[in-house]
């Protein structure tokens, strides 16, 4: 017995011995014994030779490692050509069609990849699986969520404007651990749908993305007209500090 709980234990070139001697009638004389040992280790030898599966967090971050080079000349470039970056994108979509990657460079000029569910919430375990299961690449940073930052400037197709043009109205929710909040944007009439998605990506990237997820409740959205202020608005950055304080949590 101690032999057929070990057999897995063993290299191929082991079993194939093994093998040869139960069909010889070497281990056992009893021909019915030999004939079922000889099965198991059939299967044994198919199952060790069975080339191994790769998970498909290893799939994604091999065709990372094949295409670094590619994603760093990108990364350095004038980005007129996105064919590297959109197979980036379709890779990572085969993971999880909830990801997104995001690709910049640091002060160092070091590359940097975040792994982003672009605000949803579903897609939070798939990023921290990917994440979790990334390689050490020369020069790279990777990072899971979009990241706070104090200041930021951000374009959505085409539309610019400041983080200064939000002020927030927050209203605490302890028992759900979330705050709701109010949100108006300086001329959010001329086109609301842009000005509004382009308002989740400086909560992203000033709360952050995993503080937006988790932390932020309903949301409702005006306009602000223009050289008008909101009594008792607050930035953005401010809304961080008060979360970071309130809850004690930053991804």
């Amino acid at each position: 017995m101690n032999l057929l709980i070990n057999l897995k234990n063993l290299s191929i070139e082991l079993l194939g011995r093994i093998y040869i001697k139960l069909e010889i009638g070497g281990v056992n004389k009893n021909k019915k014994m030999n004939k079922i040992l000889i099965s198991i280790l059939s299967i044994l030898l198919l199952v060790s030779c069975k080339p191994e599966t790769k998970s498909k967090e290893e799939k994604f971050w091999n065709w990372v490692s094949t295409n670094k080079i590619e994603l760093e000349n990108f990364i350095n470039s004038d980005q007129k050509d996105y064919t590297i970056y959109n197979q980036l994108t379709k890779e990572i979509k085969k993971y999880n069609s909830i990801l997104f990657p995001e690709m910049t460079l640091t002060q160092k000029n070091e590359v940097v990849l975040i792994i982003t569910p672009d605000g949803m919430s579903e897609g939070i375990l798939p990023t921290e699986k990917l994440y979790n299961s990334k390689p050490e690449l020369d020069n790279w940073v990777i990072k899971k969520f979009r990241q706070p930052s104090d200041e930021v400037g951000l374009n959505y197709e085409g539309l610019e404007y400041p983080s200064s043009d939000i002020e927030i109205i927050p209203e605490f929710d302890k028992e759900r651990e979330k705050v709701n909040i109010q949100i108006y944007i300086r001329n959010m009439s001329i086109d609301k749908e842009k000005y509004q998605i382009l308002s989740f990506l400086y909560l992203d990237h000033i709360l952050g993305e995993y503080n937006t997820i988790t932390r932020i409740g309903h949301i409702d959205f005006y306009n602000l007209e223009k050289n008008k202020k909101i009594d008792n608005a607050i930035s953005i950055l401010k809304l961080r500090k008060l979360i970071e304080k309130e809850f004690s949590t930053l991804e």
